[in-house]
């Protein structure tokens, strides 16, 4: 499977109007969504706790999450947010993705509306 990248709003939790328009990689296997750093001070985003991450590698590693408000394609939802630092590739994780009612389509390498359940 190859990659799909998208442009997405992020923006203020509460304040919707303030957004910016940020490239992300959609990461299915990627819980948590990381957007730069710069761009969520930016838009005022506030830090709400610190958590440990483990890479790849092993390594562990601290970053600071918050919440974000997502936007593509008439698709909307708050999810949690990493603040991502210079080294750290910006991305949409499935927590995000599904909270907006989106998935990645395998054949064609698109985002598409997924189907909801409530069970």
């Amino acid at each position: 499977m190859g990659f799909v990248r998208a442009r997405f709003a992020v923006c203020h939790p509460v304040e919707l109007e303030r957004s910016a328009e940020v490239e992300l990689l959609v990461d299915t296997g990627a819980l948590i969504s990381v957007v730069p750093r710069p761009t969520l001070e930016s838009l005022g985003v506030p830090v709400q706790f610190r958590r440990n991450f483990r890479l790849a590698n092993g390594q562990t590693i601290q970053r600071d999450v918050g919440l974000a408000f997502f936007r593509w394609n008439g698709h909307e939802s708050g999810a949690p947010v990493v603040f991502g630092d210079a080294e750290d590739m910006p991305l949409l994780g499935v927590t995000a993705l599904e909270a907006m009612g989106l998935q990645v389509d395998p054949g064609t390498q698109q985002l598409k509306p997924a189907e909801s359940y409530l069970l």
